[in-house]
């Protein structure tokens, strides 16, 4: 137990994640029951207090309840990213709760602004927590993080508070955070040493750092017995690299899908290992359909039920999965897979790899900027084309082309901007591509 567990917000925890883990074994009519009734409270406070749905709602002639889920898959139409980028205040509650903006660059690599009450962002952690606890691990839990420090790249009062906070809140915490920006075989031999000194019982991260730092330890022949479980999250992993993962880290492997948007969507749970990476829908916190697409795919639509301050009704999160969704006699249902962002990392001058969040991270934090694409060359040299809306100041062109250069170490960076870069269906646009991969 840590100082920090005696906050207001963790004192019931324990409670609610019992609660929590009871959902889980809930019949399909008590889910279907819970979810309409989440829905049409949602629903009720979106038509009468968020701009869009206000104005949706008398376009279309919406009730202002739903009888079933059918009628509400029927009548709704599906929201897509674009209508939140152009306007997000639009959907916003004029009643929203205390909260925060946050901003994800999402499958294309366009920040999309979302708004999350801090009551809504708890229930989210704490269904989360719900899932590690299967794996025998608990919220307090030494716990390792191969990710990235966005925040810290923002520029003024705001990047140095994340600069000076954050590795406080994971002291207190007791996190360990590791960059997953270089991966490199000397970085990462040096990330497995801090971990196994740090002696975590989770580890959670980008999928592939994830990967390549268990093949680091596999081929060190290093072990960490207090770890129960190795997350992969934010992009791609398939069954074999799953196994792998387990393997290398000699403990429970699982995926977690989810996203800023939506909070928790799906978790790979350990009833569900002898089945490939079937995923199981956080049922209590969103409503997950597939729709058919044109390829044979499936376009993965999320609700999400406890956000009322920005409320996202049928929303295309751009993510793709090979299955439609399947529900069960018990229990939530579940998704085959999730295929979505897939980008190659970059090489530096002398051979070493940087994941392609480095890159993302240092260009994303300016907001004049609506997305890019980066394109590193069999030569070394990057290509980065912003899109940006508005004329962007010949400082900011110039500090993001140093930054990158820096990153780099060494190959030349040619920044263009341009007023609309074209996108694809997701899962076929990258918006890091290297002719050097691996």
């Amino acid at each position: 137990m840590t100082l920090i567990s005696w906050l207001p917000r963790f004192r019931h925890l324990d409670q609610t994640l019992s609660t929590l883990a009871d959902r889980q074994h809930w019949s399909a009519e008590e889910i279907a029951d819970w979810q309409l009734r989440r829905l049409n409270d949602l629903w009720g406070h979106a038509r009468r207090a968020v701009p869009y749905y206000r104005r949706l709602s008398t376009q279309r002639n919406l009730p202002p309840r739903f009888g079933s889920l059918t009628e509400y898959f029927a009548l709704m139409p599906v929201l897509d990213k674009q209508s939140i980028r152009d306007c997000p205040g639009f959907f916003l509650s004029g009643a929203a709760e205390a909260g925060c903006w946050h901003r994800t660059g999402g499958s294309t690599g366009d920040p999309t602004p979302v708004y999350w009450s801090h009551r809504a962002h708890r229930e989210m952690l704490r269904a989360k927590y719900c899932c590690e606890q299967s794996y025998g691990v608990e919220v307090f839990d030494r716990r390792v993080f191969l990710w990235g420090h966005d925040g810290s790249f923002s520029p003024g009062l705001r990047g140095q508070m994340q600069r000076l906070g954050r590795p406080v809140e994971d002291r207190l915490r007791r996190r360990l955070r590791l960059s997953a920006y270089r991966l490199d075989e000397d970085h990462l031999r040096r990330a497995a040493d801090r971990m196994q000194s740090f002696a975590p019982v989770i580890v959670y991260g980008y999928a592939s750092a994830i990967e390549l730092l268990g093949e680091t330890m596999r081929r060190e022949r290093m072990a960490i017995p207090s770890l129960r479980l190795a997350v992969m999250t934010a992009e791609p992993a398939d069954q074999t690299m799953v196994d792998r993962v387990g393997r290398n880290y000699g403990c429970s492997a699982a995926i977690e899908y989810g996203s800023v948007e939506c909070g928790l969507i799906a978790y790979r749970m350990p009833g569900d290992v002898s089945v490939g990476t079937r995923l199981r829908t956080r049922d209590d916190m969103v409503i997950v359909e597939t729709i058919a697409g044109e390829d044979g795919e499936y376009d993965i639509v999320v609700t999400v039920l406890n956000n009322p301050s920005f409320p996202l009704l049928r929303y295309r999160i751009e993510d793709t999965t090979s299955l439609p969704r399947r529900s069960c006699d018990r229990g939530f249902g579940y998704l085959a897979d999730v295929r979505g962002r897939c980008n190659d990392h970059v090489r530096t001058a002398d051979g070493r790899r940087v994941h392609s969040m480095a890159i993302k991270h240092l260009i994303e934090p300016w907001t004049e900027i609506r997305r890019f694409t980066a394109t590193q060359g069999s030569d070394g040299g990057l290509r980065v084309v912003l899109e940006t809306p508005q004329p962007v100041s010949g400082s900011v062109v110039a500090t993001i082309r140093r930054r990158l250069e820096e990153t780099l170490q060494g190959y030349s960076v040619r920044v263009e901007t341009t007023d609309q870069i074209p996108g694809n269906r997701a899962g076929k646009h990258r918006w890091i591509v290297s002719e050097s991969a691996d």
